[in-house]
C-alpha cells in the first residue's frame, strides 16, 4: 500500500483559473507520487481511488491521468483502468543510453551559457535540503535537484532538446526511487554537482561533459546490478 501523498512540490500558479489549478494540482501531485514511487510501478489506480485520495473532483483526476499517459508514465487498460507504468531493465538501460547521448550534449551547449548568480543559487538550495536517511528532506531536495537541472538544459539554448532531458531526467528519478525500494534502502542522494557547476561557469565544455558522463555511467552501474541482484524485478 502507498504511503499518504506528500503535497510539497508542486505550485499552482496564483492566476490560473479554478478549472486549471485544479487540473494542474491534480497532475503534479500525482506525478510527484508516480515519480517518488509512493505509487509504485504497476500499480493498479482509478479516477475514484485517486479522487478520494487528494480529495478531488473525477474531471481533474482523469485529466492528469491523460497528461501522465502521454508521459509514459501511466498506462491504461481500457474499462478494465490505469497502471502506474511497470519499470523493466530494459526501461533502466534505454534511459541511460538516452542520457549518454543527450544530456551530455546538453550539457556540453550550456557550458559558458549559464548565469554564475542564479546557478550557484540553485546549487546552494541543493546543498541546504542534501541529507542522507532523511526522508523528511527529501521531497525538498528533489525539487531542488529538479530545478537545478531543468535550468541547465534550458539554458543549452535549444529548447527541444532541453524537453527531452528533463523527461530523461524524471523518468531516471523514478528509476532511482524504484532501485532503493527494491533494496529496502532508505533514499540517498550524493551531492556531486560541485565540478559540473564550475566547468559550466567557466564555459569548459569538455570537463562539464566528462563529468557529466562519468556521473550517469555510476549511476547506471549501481542501478541495473541493483535491478539484477533482485530475485522479483518489476515490474512489467
Amino acid at each position: 500500500m502507498a504511503s499518504e501523498p506528500s503535497h510539497t512540490l508542486w505550485i499552482v500558479p496564483s492566476s490560473a483559473t479554478k478549472e486549471i489549478s485544479l487540473n494542474d494540482k491534480a497532475y503534479g501531485l500525482l506525478k510527484n507520487e508516480i515519480l517518488l514511487c509512493r505509487l509504485e510501478p504497476g500499480a493498479e489506480i482509478s479516477e475514484g481511488m485517486l479522487a478520494q485520495r487528494y480529495n478531488l473532483g473525477k474531471a481533474p483526476i482523469r485529466h492528469a491521468l491523460g497528461r501522465l499517459r502521454e508521459e509514459k508514465f501511466v498506462t491504461t487498460r481500457g474499462r478494465l483502468g490505469n497502471l502506474v507504468a511497470p519499470i523493466t531493465l530494459q526501461d533502466v538501460r534505454e534511459v541511460f543510453q538516452l542520457r549518454l547521448l543527450l544530456e551530455v550534449e546538453v550539457i556540453r551547449l550550456a557550458a559558458g551559457r549559464v548565469d554564475e548568480e542564479q546557478l550557484r543559487a540553485l546549487e546552494t538550495r541543493v546543498r541546504s535540503c542534501h541529507s542522507t536517511g532523511d526522508t523528511s528532506t527529501s521531497d525538498a531536495y528533489r525539487e531542488a535537484n529538479h530545478a537545478l537541472h531543468c535550468y541547465i538544459a534550458q539554458a543549452s539554448g535549444n529548447g527541444r532538446l532541453a524537453a527531452m532531458v528533463i523527461s530523461l531526467i524524471e523518468q531516471h528519478e523514478r528509476i532511482i526511487h524504484f532501485s532503493l525500494r527494491v533494496q529496502n534502502r532508505d533514499l540517498e542522494f550524493h551531492h556531486v554537482h560541485d565540478p559540473l557547476v564550475d566547468a559550466l561557469i567557466s564555459g569548459d565544455a569538455q570537463k562539464a561533459a566528462d563529468v557529466t558522463e562519468a556521473a550517469i555511467r555510476g549511476s547506471q552501474a549501481r542501478i541495473i546490478d541493483a535491478f539484477l541482484s533482485d530475485a522479483t524485478p518489476s515490474r512489467g
